[in-house]
């Protein structure tokens, strides 16, 4: 049985979802040496696939209004979660470089400053 039918697509919607492909297509992931700050708007999130799996990224639209997306480790998101930061907030993201830790392991420092608008 072969039951196709045409099912009609909003052209409203079909439009948004024009630029959300666009939009996604545009953004490029931070990949900072130390030293290095990502600072703009925050314009929201996403899941992406990264070399530990499935994670969160943050969008930053930088003032040149490049998109920017930062992976989100435990740690930054408890700080941006402790900073109230939401879509719209300004944010400042400064990598300090890999460092270890008292137990020897190694883990990557940030400090993070969000201002809200």
């Amino acid at each position: 049985m072969n039951d196709l039918t045409t099912i009609p697509i909003p052209t409203a919607a079909l439009e948004r979802l024009r630029q959300a492909a666009r939009l996604n297509s545009e953004i490029n992931t931070w990949k900072p040496a130390p030293g290095d700050v990502l600072e703009g708007v925050l314009a929201g999130s996403r899941m992406a696939s990264g070399p530990f799996g499935e994670q969160r990224q943050m969008i930053i639209q930088t003032p040149a209004g490049a998109l920017i997306a930062a992976w989100l480790t435990d740690w930054l998101l408890s700080q941006m979660k402790a900073q109230q930061a939401e879509r719209g907030d300004l944010v400042s993201l400064m990598f300090h470089g890999r460092e270890q830790g008292k137990t020897g392991k190694a883990f990557n420092r940030y400090s993070v400053t969000v201002l809200k608008p």
